[in-house]
């Protein structure tokens, strides 16, 4: 026996079996990974009561665990994995092959086909996996994370990648022949993203597209598959959004492109989010943290959405009873009606103007958010300053908004023991508002 070259055809089958897996042969595959399993627990069982042959022994083992679960055989795959539990040492190893434990008991009663097809198709999604933590900004409940920030993650997260996708679909349609009217039924089979992997300590978790080619699928729609998600985590989530990269952006997309990709990025990146994101190194799994979307970012980024009350217009529910009389004419019946406005704008603002006191020009001018809901009225906020007020009449709500503004100012202005997010608020105060110390 010569274990190198023994353990070299097993890996060069495993190759083989991976690169037909990817391809969408799943009987190659299978045939591949189980030569591949033969030869590696051959070397397996000659290594077991060898541990003066350590670390080789360990890696050998492991490799014959994950080659059977590969080939779909889970009572070979459970005798490697407890014998390796039992008898190695080494922390990596038994981690991974707790791993496998957990999947052998989930994939245990399902036939060699569907266990072989479910662990290569979660390995590869793994594989390609972006790995994110969710951490509170404030220790209120130590390092748990509440559910409505895993919400607020994911609903903003993912209106901005399906926004994204949108325009790389957009650019290759016509190599695809899909018509721009068929767009969004495209886009749901592109984009469906999914957790690969959760765990608790913050909130842990991994997100990859799926990439199998289904139903004769266009090979282009497949790469966009495959690549939508890395792409979008470099090109746009980790994007620090210096000059030059904005430049670049403004260059390639279009100004309502911009918008549906980075307004609910910017929400989701905003300076008064209750978490904050981090993500690891593609390359060397070094931890890094997302840098908020400040106010000169959005500025130059997004372009105001000037919405008037034309272009608003009125959402309608209406539930119908239809039915045909033996007359033959149709006779309908409304049964219920709902009429509501809805919508989300910006007012660009360059002086604050509150009551009783003199106007304040500002340095540069400021884009504000305002929000509509039917239930509440409108709300505007500007969060690099933690200001915003809500009244269900606009003007009454664009008042109170100058007087929340110039409160602000004061309360910052006066106060020696400010907190870390009031000094990176009253840092922006500073450079928008000059003088201020001759406020009163």
């Amino acid at each position: 026996m010569k274990p190198r070259i023994l353990h070299s055809e097993a890996m060069e089958l495993s190759f083989k079996a991976k690169e037909a897996f990817s391809q969408g042969d799943i009987n190659l595959a299978l045939d591949y990974y189980c030569q591949a399993a033969d030869i590696e627990g051959e070397l397996a069982d000659f290594y077991a009561n060898r541990p003066d042959l350590e670390p080789t022994r360990s890696v050998i083992i492991r490799s014959a665990a994950f080659l059977n679960l590969k080939a779909g055989r889970i009572s070979e795959a459970q005798k490697y994995i407890f014998f390796g539990l039992l008898n190695i040492q080494d922390e990596l190893i038994r981690e991974q092959l707790n791993n496998a434990l957990e999947l052998m008991i989930t994939l245990k009663n399902n036939s060699p086909y569907t266990v072989a097809t479910q662990f290569n198709y979660l390995n590869a999604l793994r594989q390609k996996s972006i790995h994110y933590t969710l951490e509170p900004v404030s220790p209120e409940f130590e390092r748990s994370v509440p559910i409505e920030s895993v919400k607020d993650f994911f609903d903003h997260y993912l209106k901005s990648l399906l926004a994204f996708a949108k325009t790389q679909l957009r650019r290759l349609s016509d190599s695809i022949n899909v018509v721009h009217d068929s767009l969004e039924n495209e886009l749901s089979k592109v984009v469906r993203p999914l957790l690969t992997n959760s765990g608790y300590g913050s909130f842990k978790f991994s997100i990859a597209n799926d990439f199998v080619a289904r139903d004769s699928e266009n090979p282009t729609l497949t790469h966009l598959k495959r690549e939508v998600v890395y792409k979008y985590h470099i090109e746009i989530f980790i994007n620090p959004l210096d000059d030059d990269n904005i430049d670049k952006i403004k260059q390639e997309f279009s100004d309502e492109e911009i918008n549906e990709i980075f307004r609910p990025l910017a929400k989701l990146k905003s300076t008064k989010s209750n978490y904050k994101v981090g993500y690891f190194d593609i390359e060397n799994l070094n931890k890094s943290y997302v840098k908020s979307i400040v106010y000169k970012q959005r500025k130059r980024l997004i372009t105001p959405k000037q919405i008037s009350g034309e272009d608003i217009g009125e959402l309608e529910n209406i539930i119908k009873h239809r039915r045909i009389a033996p007359s033959g004419k149709v006779l309908s019946k409304t049964l219920f009606r709902e009429n509501f406005k809805s919508f989300e704008s910006d007012l660009t603002v360059s002086v604050i103007e509150p009551r009783e006191f003199n106007p304040i020009l500002l340095n540069e001018s400021i884009s504000v958010t305002m929000i509509f809901d039917s239930n509440i009225g409108f709300t505007l906020s500007f969060e690099d300053c933690g200001v915003e007020y809500t009244d269900t009449e606009f003007n009454l709500a664009l008042k109170g908004f100058h007087n929340a503004f110039y409160n602000k100012i004061l309360t910052l202005k006066e106060k020696t023991d400010l907190s870390i997010s009031e000094a990176k608020e009253f840092r922006v105060i500073r450079e928008l508002v000059s003088n201020i110390e001759a406020l009163t």
